[in-house]
């Protein structure tokens, strides 16, 4: 072969040379990313599981925060850390009724709900994000058709998962006076699948306490024989005296 048709079939050689480096270097720098990014995120994972509801877990939720944060900066299509970071965001809501308060907890609403619409973007078959979505959003719109759509994506991919019933729940009776027909509705039939859960109904009464809504539930399982395993639990005995 001429040293004239040689140098071209040596430059493609080493073209590809180059180019299978710079993949394999780019294979070893994601891989590497998306270790340091799962080490953060048990970084905050371990985090979250030391707090003491009896203590002052400021610091800890910025520590769980700032893992996190470095998470999804390392690896920002993976959809759990996006959805940890608006957990971790939650937690920082401030209960005080106060301009300042109102103000914080629309913003932490706000960085919430863009992490979890983040999350579903990269993974739309977990039924728990979609529901958590919900929550966020009728936490600043009430009742709207956005929560609404929200719920059927949930109820699409989770259609029999308590964590989704309970929900559901939770956004009625959060805004029982605002609930339009077809919201009154799915409640109903959210609370009927909800009590085919057996013992993890009693979730519901947890949740309904939260909101102040306990007697709301209980009206709403005294009449139907679709509750009439509830009404006889003890759990029911307890909550609905």
């Amino acid at each position: 072969m001429s040293d004239t048709a040689a140098k071209p079939h040596k430059a493609i050689k080493m073209a590809q040379v180059i180019v299978l480096a710079l993949i394999t270097v780019g294979v070893c720098v994601s891989s590497i990313n998306s270790m340091r990014a799962n080490a953060w995120f048990f970084n905050a994972k371990n985090t979250l599981q030391g707090l003491n509801s009896q203590a002052d877990n400021t610091l800890n939720i910025e520590l769980a925060q700032s893992a996190i944060s470095l998470a999804s900066e390392l690896d920002p299509t993976h959809p759990h850390y996006h959805e940890v970071f608006a957990h971790v965001k939650l937690l920082q809501l401030n209960p005080a009724n106060t301009d300042d308060a109102i103000a914080h907890n629309l913003r932490v609403l706000k960085q919430a709900e863009a992490r979890l619409l983040e999350s579903v973007k990269y993974r739309q078959t977990w039924a728990e994000t979609w529901v958590a979505l919900a929550k966020v959003v009728s936490y600043q719109e009430g009742p709207t058709d956005r929560v609404f759509e929200y719920i059927e994506h949930a109820k699409r991919v989770g259609p029999y998962k308590i964590d989704v019933h309970l929900g559901v729940i939770e956004i009625a009776l959060m805004n029982w006076q605002q609930l339009s027909p077809k919201y009154k509705a799915l409640y109903v039939n959210e609370l009927k699948l909800a009590a085919k859960h057996g013992h993890k109904f009693s979730r519901a009464f947890d949740i309904a306490k939260q909101v102040d809504a306990l007697p709301i539930l209980c009206l709403s399982l005294k009449f139907g024989a679709h509750f009439d395993p509830v009404r006889t639990s003890w759990m029911f005995k307890k909550q609905c005296k």
